[in-house]
């Protein structure tokens, strides 16, 4: 029995430390999720490990109505503790629009703008190429009943609303911007959609776009072809417009349309354009498209058309790649040699059968023979 439980036990760990059992994650809670939630969702612990950062140096703002800026703020520091968060700000290298008081069009510059779908459960409004338009999923990876849907959702992420769905994606974002310095904003949503389902073909749904995302998968996969995944690049294409830097016409739904809703609430205190939209600050000045001084600056150049990628990043910079020591594989392994220690330690202690004599050397019975059958005395 305890041969039987050791071996169990290295079996799990390794299996643990390589990554292949996968986690099933707990819906987030409208409130602010702790960092324990989001490590069971997405094993962010073993995601820092090969990517060799927790989002470091990047800038994530987030804009939108108070409460869910705050929701997407929680989600965004428990799955990438490094990166900065601006709440209320739409500058940085990753800007979440936290619900649809906000219009994604109307964020000026280079930013990745990371933007909630929409939680009136029904169909959103068309939004500009370029932005990554995320749903909510449940406890099982359904899609929530509440979560809009789409043609152009993009991805989706564990989470009670889309708010938080996006903190989530804008995270692992952020942790695959810290650790690919040649990789433009196009390719880090690619690698994102392409590493979710990579056996089945990478399907697009309207409800879940390509998928819940997988923070692990993503660090691991070596750098994937956006013009692999169907329907990609009429979302992404390689040269799209730059978004107006005015604010524009709002892409969900007005408060009048649905006045209970805490996303149809404008942000607070901001001016508001003549659309209805808040209007919201531009980014800050960049520096010259194609350089990469700062976490904060996109390249402009698609790694699979001007050189050789950064997959293997670790060789190229300190800190990074799967190469690290993992204590949960080690431990397996330990426990691996110490059952089939046990094993052999169990065998030498069975006692050996007697040696058997060969049938020529048997000795003859002595003494009277009978049948075995004693007569009753009289």
């Amino acid at each position: 029995m305890l041969r039987k439980t050791l071996v169990a036990i290295g079996c799990a760990a390794l299996l643990a430390g390589f990554g292949a059992v996968p986690v099933r994650a707990h819906a987030a809670t409208a409130s602010c999720p702790d960092s324990q939630a989001a490590m069971l969702a997405f094993n962010g612990t073993r995601a820092w490990s090969i990517a060799g950062t927790k989002g470091g140096g990047v800038t994530i703002g987030v804009v939108g109505a108070p409460d869910r800026v705050a929701e997407a703020a929680c989600a965004i520091r428990a799955l990438a503790p490094d990166a900065t968060v601006e709440s209320g700000s739409a500058s940085g290298a990753i800007v979440v629009v936290a619900d649809t008081s906000v219009d994604p069009a109307s964020i000026g510059g280079s930013s990745l703008v990371i933007a909630a779908a929409g939680d009136t459960g029904e169909a959103m409004s068309p939004r500009p190429q370029g932005v990554v338009n995320v749903a909510s999923a449940g406890e099982s990876g359904s899609p929530q009943q509440s979560s809009s849907y789409g043609p152009t959702v993009t991805l989706a992420a564990y989470g009670n609303d889309t708010s938080t769905a996006a903190g989530y994606v804008a995270a692992l974002a952020a942790i695959l911007r810290a650790g690919h310095a040649n990789w433009p904003a196009r390719q880090v949503v690619a690698q994102m959609a392409g590493s979710i389902n990579p056996a089945s073909g990478n399907q697009h749904t309207d409800q879940l776009g390509f998928g819940v995302i997988a923070p692990v998968q993503a660090a691991s996969l070596q750098p994937l072809d956006p013009e692999t995944l169907p329907g990609f690049d009429a979302m992404f294409p390689v040269n799209q417009p730059p978004r107006s830097g005015a604010p524009s016409t709002r892409s969900g739904p007005t408060s009048a349309a649905n006045p209970g809703s805490a996303s149809a609430t404008p942000s607070s205190g901001g001016p508001t354009s003549p659309s209805g939209s808040p209007s919201v600050a531009p980014s800050s000045p960049i520096s010259a498209p194609g350089t990469t001084d700062t976490a904060n600056v996109w390249p402009t150049n698609p790694i699979f058309s001007t050189g050789p990628s950064n997959g293997s990043h670790a060789a190229a910079g300190s800190g990074g790649g799967s190469g690290g020591f993992n204590p949960i594989l080690l431990f397996g392994l330990l426990v691996i040699l110490a059952g089939g220690g046990y094993v052999l330690w169990q065998r030498r202690r069975q006692p050996r059968p007697a040696a058997v004599k060969p049938e020529s050397e048997w000795e003859a019975p002595s003494g009277p023979r009978h049948s075995g059958y004693s007569p009753p005395e009289e």
